[in-house]
């Protein structure tokens, strides 16, 4: 009777393991599915916006992750980041090449080893980090935490996240090609200044930033005075090439962060993130001073004179949220100087 309970009970805990294995082997096919869902949502996504709303959330639903983040490298990019996002942040060359000494994904328990820059939730037990690698250059990092001081150790298979990092650079690379040509369309071929097109996208832009974190901006119409006399007297090859370099010295002389465009004939436009009344002087005086040169390197005679309508934006009310009543408003304030400028002859 004794034998007989005893294979009972070996039975019992051999049953109860085999249970266990089968588990095991059911969760591991859940996951293994639950990351193809993941990857090719990755591959699907066409804006940061939908990696962050949907492949990140599954990664941190399927895999029970406590946080899933998707740190980016925008210097190595052309992909717009006004946005707010939930899994994604920003970080630049310095912050990969101090932290990936070598390109391979980083795990450890605790924060002793983790950088600042990727220290973003409380009580991290664990942490396993791996690069973004495009054409040899670290674009980026997936970096997945948990509360788990055991979940991430030495002996955690980091094979899965290798390959998942590879499809996420496909992803960002098809994000980075479609803006490239998105912003190709927005570039006017002679000057590549902005053109019209874009200056509707950018005060958008503006006004988001503005209504979201409260920065100002100042938005300048530009409209070069008797330009048509040129044409008429020079000819328009002259002056299409005076415009053609204008735009392009105007690029060249002001800052990546003021938005240099061309309206459309002699108007062009700037978009700067400043309220200031010294800034919109400065860029008048600089503008002027520029097209000045232009004369005189083209033989042309007669004195450069440029209109101006400025409206500066500090606040975002139902007046102001579309880039139609912006452009309205300057375009009121650049036909107030030209009519003082007439009456003034």
């Amino acid at each position: 009777m004794k034998k007989v309970n005893d294979i009972l009970r070996e039975n019992q805990l051999l049953k109860k393991e085999l249970e266990g294995i089968l588990e095991v082997i059911a969760e591991n096919e859940v996951k293994s599915k639950g990351l193809k869902v993941v990857e090719y949502s990755f591959l699907l996504s066409e804006t940061l916006k939908e990696i962050d709303e949907k492949p990140m959330s599954y990664l941190e639903e399927i895999f029970e992750i406590d946080k899933a983040a998707l740190f980016i490298n925008f210097e190595e990019l052309i992909i717009d980041s006004d946005e707010e996002y939930r899994h994604i942040f920003k970080a630049n060359n310095k912050t990969f090449k101090y932290f990936f000494i070598e390109k391979r994904p980083y795990l450890s328990s605790g924060t002793v080893n983790l950088i600042s820059e990727f220290n973003i939730m409380e009580d991290i037990g664990s942490y396993l980090i791996s690069p973004i690698i495009l054409n040899d250059k670290i674009i980026g990092s997936l970096n997945l935490y948990s509360k788990n001081p055991n979940r991430y150790t030495n002996e955690y298979n980091s094979d899965f996240i290798k390959d998942l990092c590879f499809k996420i650079g496909i992803s960002l690379k098809n994000i980075n090609t479609n803006q490239m040509l998105i912003n190709q369309s927005m570039v006017e071929e002679s000057s590549g200044c902005y053109n019209k097109k874009a200056m509707y996208i950018f005060l958008s832009s503006f006004i988001n930033r503005c209504y979201r974190y409260g920065q100002p901006f100042t938005f300048i119409i530009l409209d070069i005075d008797d330009f048509k006399k040129i044409n008429d007297t020079k000819g328009h090859l002259l002056g299409d090439e005076v415009l053609t370099k204008f735009g392009q010295t105007l690029l060249k002389s002001f800052r990546k962060s003021d938005i240099v465009g061309r309206f459309g004939g002699d108007e062009f436009y700037i978009i700067t993130p400043e309220s200031k009344k010294d800034k919109v002087e400065y860029i008048t005086t600089k503008t002027s001073t520029i097209l000045s040169e232009i004369y005189k390197k083209t033989g042309i005679k007669k004195k450069a004179s440029i209109s101006f309508g400025a409206i500066t934006i500090e606040t975002i009310d139902k007046t102001l949220e579309n880039p139609e009543t912006i452009f309205k408003l300057a375009d009121t304030e650049l036909y107030k100087m030209k009519k003082e400028k007439h009456i003034k002859r």
